[in-house]
């Protein structure tokens, strides 16, 4: 949930709180937060501001994650931090929609990244099968290896065309967000079971930390959480499916 908030004081607002996490801070000259204007006002008095990250109060740690170290995940602190009411993006109170609208496809830019790792740890194991030979013969010859590949290739390709067609129905201009959350849920656990079952193909050499297959396991574990747990996607798409009011 969101903990930081801002009060107007004047032609400024005070902006206390944190953030966690927030990618690309240490290396970001601003950051884009959600805060509370009017806590009294549930979703309608949230806010969104672009904090300039030299500003007295404004504290940044990196996070040590075990993947994803290219998004340079951080922690940012704000502590009576004083900013002009320029750095407000949008009305008061219309923070909760800007993001609900970017939400839909970011989801999706998600969804395709997992797959895209999927997809190279696939090509790695197919061309590892081809090579490393078990009882006379390439590993690619008995169906418990080529079947494994054949079925994430599938799922691959299913997620795949998930995620366009929920882009389609974004330029058409249509609803997408049971579909965006579908997409995302889906091809993040396509992703973790196929790099998963690809590595065990490989064998040691892909456990070891010197293969990308390991590095691309730690990077797409953390995408599940990225955007909505898999449980708040599925939360959304039966609300949306079934209705708030019987779902909860």
């Amino acid at each position: 949930g969101i903990v930081t908030k801002a009060v107007r004081d004047g032609d400024d607002y005070i902006i206390n709180g944190e953030k966690t996490p927030l990618p690309g801070a240490t290396i970001a000259d601003a950051v884009s937060i959600s805060t509370k204007t009017d806590p009294s006002a549930g979703f309608k008095g949230i806010s969104l501001f672009w904090i300039p990250v030299d500003l007295p109060g404004v504290t940044i740690t990196s996070l040590p994650w075990m993947g994803n170290a290219g998004l340079y995940p951080s922690f940012v602190t704000f502590d009576d931090v004083r900013v002009p009411a320029k750095y407000r993006e949008g009305e008061e109170g219309m923070g909760f929609y800007t993001v609900m609208g970017t939400l839909d496809w970011l989801r999706i830019i998600v969804a395709l990244t997992c797959l895209a790792r999927a997809q190279a740890s696939l090509q790695d194991a197919m061309e590892w099968s081809k090579e490393r030979k078990a009882f006379g013969k390439n590993i690619a010859a008995y169906q418990g290896v080529s079947f494994q590949i054949a079925e994430h290739h599938t799922l691959i390709e299913a997620a795949r065309m998930l995620c366009y067609r929920t882009l389609w129905l974004k330029d058409q201009n249509q609803m997408h967000t049971v579909e965006s959350s579908m997409a995302k849920w889906f091809s993040v656990e396509v992703s973790i079971q196929c790099i998963k079952d690809m590595m065990v193909i490989i064998g040691h050499p892909g456990y070891s930390t010197e293969h990308m297959i390991s590095t691309r396991l730690r990077d797409v574990l953390g995408y599940q959480m990225g955007d909505g747990t898999p449980q708040i996607q599925k939360m959304i798409i039966a609300r949306l499916l079934i209705g708030k009011a019987v779902v909860g």
